[in-house]
């Protein structure tokens, strides 16, 4: 991954997109660290994050529009069978947000928009899926320099798209 340099815009697999503001040293036990101090995106606080971490806790630069191409080709893909139990299949998918891979974000709002269309979804599946599509969007807005509603927007277009080129039917 490398090192993150002060300005770069930066996604965090829990918290979203923002800005590395500055770098910031901090004592805990007697010993000193470097942390990274991220500006959330829309004024959302700030978040500090041990440089010595960072990879580990999926911190990373948000996608490029040229690496983009892989989520028409997600969101247009079958969706993966989710298991029927919901503890499992919330542990599954809270793993796959937590891993902070773009693709595979992208993966689990083509799933779970999946069951949502076929009636199947529960309440824990749409605050899920909600939170999946606000990841994505967050990191969608700040690769291209847009507001996050125009990016969950843009989401909700290609899901649509999906839906109307299949017929709501499963692939």
């Amino acid at each position: 991954m490398g090192e993150f340099e002060l300005g770069d815009k930066v996604l965090h697999p829990i918290y979203g997109a923002g800005t590395l503001v500055s770098i910031e040293k901090r004592g805990q036990d007697g010993t000193i660290s470097d942390y990274y101090v991220i500006e959330l995106l829309q004024g959302k606080g700030r978040l500090l994050t041990p440089v010595g971490k960072s990879e580990e806790l999926g911190i990373r630069k948000p996608v490029d529009k040229a690496d983009r191409s892989g989520l028409a080709k997600v969101f247009s893909g079958r969706p993966r069978k989710l298991s029927e139990d919901y503890r499992k299949r919330r542990g599954v998918i809270d793993q796959r947000l937590r891993e902070g891979s773009f693709v595979e974000v992208g993966r689990v709002v083509r799933d779970l928009s999946w069951v949502e269309s076929q009636g199947r979804s529960t309440t824990g599946d749409r605050r899920m899926l909600q939170r999946a599509k606000s990841l994505l969007a967050k990191e969608l807005a700040a690769s291209d320099g847009v507001s996050e509603e125009d990016a969950l927007e843009r989401i909700d277009a290609a899901l649509e798209r999906r839906a109307s080129a299949s017929g709501g039917k499963s692939d």
